[in-house]
């Protein structure tokens, strides 16, 4: 661990500083489960054409990462808390065996409302875990040293963008989409063992005040409806949607103006620069959506190429997230030219719609490349705002936070994409016409969250604690 010194300062390290007296090995090690956590994810997302064909249920099919994703967050945002009033020993236990339970569960499951529930229970486990992390890693460093995390995280998601998609596509392909959940599970039990001891001796400050329930249900209750609406007619729809708004709202409103709370103080006060952050980063991460839940779809039932194939094709998004990430942080001006991270991604998807759905390969993954790379010029100088607004001195919550806020935004933006996608293709997803259909209509929803992302950017990176 660092030294008081170490930790108060406000220098960005060099790389050698940084990863010197074994801290790069530990940070390898904790940073490791985001291969298992979203690769897995990356995986569920290439599966998923396989599991329609077998199992039915395409509306729900934003379900599987809209439901995996914002119990990845609320993981996240109940670690703080939990790990502050408990500690961390037990509570890394209980993530490990949810997270392999969940998995089990889709592996078992012959629906896909069941499918989609093991996925719920996998990412709250795995975000959990990967929450504790991040608490673990802001033991190690310092706020200024985030955006160099955040880089060499970069390293682990484009594992995870090569590891996903392989190991959905192939055994899609040739062994069945229900093992894979199973090896999945298995190893987020290995990488529980393997961690216990280092992150069972972390220390957290201290807190007496309640969980915040009320918050925690709203979150989950409110993206869960929207999830779940497409399996119904319209009118059941619009009514499920509206009432997961609703319960959306009540907690953003708790958070601002009751305690306890999930997230930290500023989180949702959206003039601060911790509030303005963790917004961007938000719609940013709703933006990217489109592209994950029906990219694959597109690509195998539409245009006839292999699970493998659109898997690999579809995540080339995170890889240039990933390249953007280190290339910022490297050079003199990066934080400048971060700025303009938002709007790539917008032509990114304005060129989606025009060559991904046409399957002109490509312009679709110059395209694919343009959004996420646009994303990844963005993301360290937005994590670095979020932790330096911490001026409330909640340091567990806001780890948590920065682990998990886009998560939040993929949660959202995936329930909502799902849900477009569904009306726009008449409430069920079963052919080239309907694919076509509610791909289009989930791109174009996907344009103005960029934009709104660009703006909450700018806003964040001009301000000061």
């Amino acid at each position: 661990m660092t030294t008081d010194t170490q930790r108060s300062s406000d220098t960005a390290p060099k790389w050698r500083e940084l990863l010197a007296d074994g801290r790069g090995v530990r940070i390898g090690t904790v940073l490791a489960v985001i291969i298992l956590h979203a690769g897995g994810n990356y995986a569920a997302v290439t599966l998923a054409p396989a599991i329609v064909a077998e199992v039915g249920g395409g509306e729900l099919i934003g379900a599987l990462t809209a439901l995996f994703n914002i119990t990845t967050v609320l993981a996240a945002a109940a670690t703080g808390p939990l790990a502050s009033r408990y500690g961390t020993k037990w509570l890394w236990w209980i993530m490990t065996s949810l997270a392999l339970s969940g998995a089990l569960l889709s592996a078992a499951a012959g629906s896909m409302p069941l499918i989609a529930t093991g996925r719920a229970l996998a990412g709250f486990g795995g975000g959990g875990l990967l929450a504790l992390g991040f608490v673990a890693l802001r033991a190690e460093t310092t706020a200024a040293a985030f955006p160099k995390i955040s880089a060499v995280s970069g390293a682990f998601w484009i594992g995870a963008a090569f590891a996903g998609p392989l190991i959905g596509g192939l055994f899609a392909d040739f062994v069945g989409w229900r093992p894979a959940f199973v090896l999945l599970g298995l190893g987020m039990l290995l990488y529980g063992l393997g961690n216990a001891r280092m992150i069972g001796a972390l220390t957290t400050e201290r807190v007496s005040d309640p969980f915040p329930i009320l918050s925690f249900a709203a979150f989950g209750i409110g993206v869960g409806l929207i999830s779940f609406a497409p399996q119904f007619d319209r009118s059941v729809a619009v009514g499920l949607t509206i009432a997961g708004l609703a319960a959306l709202a009540s907690a953003v409103w708790r958070e601002r103006s009751h305690v306890p709370r999930m997230f930290p103080k500023r989180a949702f006060r959206f003039r601060t620069m911790q509030g303005s952050a963790i917004a961007a980063k938000t719609v940013l991460g709703a933006s990217s959506m489109s592209i994950l839940v029906f990219g694959p779809l597109v690509l195998t039932q539409v245009h006839g190429h292999s699970a493998t194939f659109a898997g690999a094709f579809v995540l080339i998004e995170t890889i240039g997230w990933s390249v953007a990430s280190f290339v910022v942080v490297s050079v003199p001006w990066g934080r400048r030219l971060s700025m303009a991270g938002p709007f790539a991604t917008l032509a990114g998807l304005a060129g989606c719609y025009v060559f991904l759905l046409d399957g002109q390969l490509v312009g679709a993954a110059l395209s694919i490349t343009a959004c996420g790379f646009g994303l990844g010029m963005i993301w360290p100088y937005l994590g670095e705002q979020i932790l330096a607004g911490d001026i409330d001195g909640e340091q567990t919550k806001t780890m948590a936070m920065v682990s998990s806020v886009e998560t939040l935004g993929f949660a959202i933006g995936g329930a909502f994409v799902g849900l477009v996608g569904a009306l726009a293709a008449g409430g069920t997803i079963d052919s080239s016409a309907t694919i076509l259909a509610a791909a289009s209509a989930a791109i174009i929803f996907s344009m103005p969250f960029a934009l709104l992302g660009g703006v909450a950017a700018i806003q964040a990176l001009g301000k000061t604690p």
